[in-house]
């Protein structure tokens, strides 16, 4: 008897939403990390893999993908596109489609899957009759549109990522794509697509992550650091070149931080077309138990002239199916002791000089 209320309980919280409850789990795809097809290519390039969740999902997630890192060889067009399909509570599968001229030998992406009533994911494809003004002409040129969603969002919080594109640069000394969003509404939020020099950017794919869940963090840095940071420009060409960041994270992450998702992908970037081949990576940490601390890295390597680069990141606390939920509900008046205890020793450590 208590088998078949314990699963009809999973059920009902599965189907209905429980208040406070998600599933959340992240992985990475290296299906293209330098393989002769991918080195020399017949184009087009239209393969795809499948991925397995660590853990079955209680009902069919949500899945949104991100770039951490993606080379393409210099002064040539570029056209490719990621995208998700057949997503069930089991897995999913990750498209490739790779157009040409360009030559793509990397291209490493994040996944994050989440059950969660208060996040939403939406991939937007921006075709060449949209994009009249990032299309055609010279100089700095930027074009406006908005990004919609459900009313039921309160307070949200809306970051971006370019998950495919089709851009021209035989012309242009530099490829450059920058994202600048805008304060989000309860229903919309507004988005600028900006490019320069000769740039011509025919499509966009891009994954919007909207979310009004308190315990996600979320953000977008780059634009900012990198004006006063040159070195990313022309020094230690030979090795990788990055910039750093932190951020002080609630103690929720400290426990279970294996669980943790830490995702993080390209936003934007303006890189010279000519001087060498596109490259640029982001990459995270799992967060520090004795500073409560999220590591990220960005940067590039190599001949790559990187002026301009921008990342966003999301970062949730382990999640808990139903399941687990209801088994440990019972046990919470113990456990909030030794979490304190265990909070209080891991405060003390961080203290020590």
């Amino acid at each position: 008897m208590f088998i078949i209320a314990a699963i009809l309980c999973v059920s009902v919280l599965g189907q209905l939403g429980y208040d406070g409850y998600t599933e959340w789990q992240s992985g990475i795809d290296r299906t293209i990390n330098r393989q002769n097809k991918f080195v020399e290519p017949v184009f087009p390039l239209q393969m795809f893999t499948r991925v397995q969740f660590p853990r079955q999902f209680s009902r069919r997630p949500q899945v949104l993908l991100m770039h951490e890192e993606i080379e393409w060889n210099k002064n040539r067009n570029i056209n490719y596109q990621t995208f998700v399909s057949d997503v069930t509570v089991k897995g999913f599968y990750i498209n490739y489609l790779i157009n040409g001229p360009a030559i793509i030998p990397v291209l490493r992406i994040r996944w994050v899957a989440f059950v969660d009533s208060e996040a939403e994911v939406q991939y937007v494809n921006y075709q060449f009759e949209d994009l009249i003004r990032l299309r055609q002409g010279f100089g700095t040129r930027f074009q406006d549109f908005m990004v919609q969603y459900y009313l039921k969002y309160p307070t949200p919080r809306v970051v971006a990522f370019i998950v495919g594109a089709e851009i021209e640069v035989y012309d242009s000394l530099t490829t450059t794509i920058q994202i600048q969003l805008g304060k989000p509404t309860g229903s919309a939020t507004a988005v600028r697509f900006l490019t320069r020099d000769r740039c011509h950017i025919n499509t966009l794919r891009i994954a919007y992550f909207i979310s009004s869940d308190y315990s996600t963090i979320m953000g977008t840095l780059g634009s900012s650091d990198n004006a006063f940071n040159q070195f990313l420009d022309n020094e230690n060409r030979m090795k990788l070149r990055v910039q750093r960041f932190e951020r002080e994270v609630p103690s929720t992450f400290i426990f279970e931080s294996h669980q943790n998702v830490l995702a993080q992908g390209i936003t934007g970037f303006d890189v010279h077309s000519r001087a060498g081949n596109f490259y640029v990576k982001v990459g995270g940490e799992y967060v520090d138990k004795k500073s409560s601390t999220y590591h990220c890295a960005y940067g590039t390597r190599g001949d790559t002239v990187l002026q301009y680069m921008e990342i966003s990141y999301i970062l949730h606390p382990p999640a808990l199916p139903p399941y687990q939920m209801l088994v440990e509900e019972s046990a919470t008046d113990n456990q909030e002791e030794e979490s304190k205890t265990e909070e209080q020793q891991l405060l003390n450590e961080s203290l020590i000089p």
